[in-house]
């Protein structure tokens, strides 16, 4: 499922990621429940745990991508403005609550951001030419983000 773009919405914002690796996550919370054991009972051998499964499911899907110049709200501005842009999602988006908006593989989905992790990439000195002041801002940031399905209470 690598290599899909995935998009990030909140407000006004959006903000494109190109993917290099998706994992859906689920997770179900079990009640495990220990029988007691004591020593005249223990020749009887272990006893099996009893489970309670409430179905209280967890969907969180981590994804690992960039952005680069052209990914932010505008379609045309800097991987830097994108950033922004992404930064001010996890933040909010100046909106008074409500959940994020990701679409994935033409599923949407609704949620928030649990973690944020932004690394700047830039280039090799050999992809500036001769003259590496005429490329002032990094190639793209690399994004690691960890994002829960779910809704408001």
């Amino acid at each position: 499922m690598a290599n899909t773009n995935i998009t990030i919405a909140k407000g006004t914002l959006t903000v494109t990621i190109q993917t290099l690796e998706v994992v859906d996550n689920y997770s179900n919370k079990l009640f495990l429940i220990t029988p007691p054991q004591s020593a005249a009972n223990q020749a009887s051998g272990p006893k099996n745990v009893k489970i309670v499964d409430l179905l209280r499911i967890t969907h969180t899907i981590v994804i690992r991508g960039v952005i680069t110049p052209g990914d932010d709200d505008s379609g045309v501005g800097s991987a830097n403005s994108a950033k922004d842009d992404l930064i001010s999602i996890y933040k909010g988006a100046s909106t008074a609550g409500g959940t994020t908006t990701l679409t994935y593989d033409e599923d949407t989905f609704n949620g928030y951001i649990e973690k944020l992790t932004v690394t700047e990439k830039t280039g090799k000195p050999s992809d500036f030419d001769s003259s590496p002041t005429i490329y002032p801002e990094v190639i793209g940031y690399e994004i690691a983000i960890t994002f829960v399905e779910g809704t408001t209470v």
